[in-house]
């Protein structure tokens, strides 16, 4: 009897500890803000988080070339904490191919990140994977093929920095 309790017990502590560690208390205001980074001059990025759970991202290369020769649109998405310094976001974005005026719709784009905010959480590296889907194709179909994918490298030793009010 007192194996079984004692066992009973053992295994209540271990599920407690394993839901609290799935799901950390976090500050989603800490997360929000605008960031900045320029991680292959010319070329700049802005990332604006809001605290309601969507995001905006916009680049200053967006309009020449991306991935797959693409140009494309501003990002947006919506985030999620997954740790008390880490969100995973789900961006989309439009592409193009050709240029104004006879740049013609491309596909969409859906780029999943994770963003690990520094203690302070004035700086942010950011990992990502992209897939560009062909029009007419459902880019939130977890079973529809992509034509191009893509990552983030040129974001590698280039942190977002916390943009501040003087």
């Amino acid at each position: 009897m007192k194996v079984a309790r004692l066992l009973l017990i053992f295994g209540l502590l271990t599920l407690c500890t394993k839901t609290v560690a799935a799901d950390p208390p976090v500050n989603h205001d800490a997360f929000t803000g605008t960031y900045f980074t320029s991680p292959t001059p010319p070329a700049a990025e802005i990332l604006q988080i809001h605290g309601d759970g969507t995001a905006i991202l916009t680049t200053s290369d967006q309009v020449t070339v991306g991935a797959g020769g693409l140009t494309f649109s501003d990002s947006i998405g919506s985030w999620r904490a997954i740790g008390p310094r880490q969100l995973s976001a789900r961006f989309l974005n439009l592409n193009f191919a050709g240029t104004i005026p006879s740049a013609t719709f491309a596909g969409t784009a859906v780029v999943d990140y994770v963003y690990q905010f520094s203690a302070s959480f004035s700086t942010i590296t950011v990992t990502c994977q992209g897939r560009i889907f062909a029009p007419g194709v459902n880019p939130l179909d977890p079973s529809s093929t992509p034509f191009i994918t893509f990552d983030c490298s040129n974001l590698n030793g280039h942190p977002y920095q916390r943009v501040t009010p003087d």
